[in-house]
């Protein structure tokens, strides 16, 4: 290999390296709530669908044969 294969494999090591240690963090417990994202939890995302599903049968004053019956008042 000529020098110059060498510092250019060298260099793109490096640069690999860095690129992978800048991922790297610790956080905290109580910095997880701030960074998480909702759409990361999947049973928020079911109560969120029930709770449409909920309103969306109320303003149709229909059920979607989820069991049931009522109208479009929303007083089940």
């Amino acid at each position: 290999m000529t020098r110059n294969t060498r510092l250019l494999l060298a260099s793109l090591l490096l640069l690999a390296l860095q690129l992978l240690a800048v991922g790297c963090a610790t956080i905290k417990p109580y910095e997880r709530e701030l960074l998480a994202q909702r759409i990361m939890d999947f049973d928020k995302a079911k109560a969120e669908e029930a709770k449409e599903r909920h309103w969306l049968e109320t303003l149709e004053g229909s059920t979607g044969g989820i069991g049931g019956s009522g109208g479009g008042c929303a007083c089940n």
